[in-house]
């Protein structure tokens, strides 16, 4: 959504829309990387999305995984 309060449509194969509704108590875990990735809790999607951004405020980064997926599986991929 633009200043206008209008819909702006991405054409881009990295844009990732906002989860639907329906989707807000699915359970996500949420990591950090300090030499390979580190589980640090499990929480519905609508709560890990507030705390990304809390993290992003203060300058930390944190990533949000599905519960069934272990970044650590994946090598230097999410590095």
């Amino acid at each position: 959504m633009d200043s206008t309060g209008k819909v702006q449509i991405v054409d881009s194969s990295w844009y990732v829309p906002v989860p639907l509704k329906e989707y807000a108590m699915s359970r996500v875990t949420v990591y950090f990387f300090n030499d390979g990735w580190v589980p640090i809790k499990y929480c519905s999607l609508q709560k890990a999305i507030l705390l990304h951004q809390k993290a992003n405020l203060e300058g930390k980064e944190i990533l949000l995984f599905p519960v069934n997926l272990d970044p650590n599986q994946f090598g230097n991929f999410f590095k």
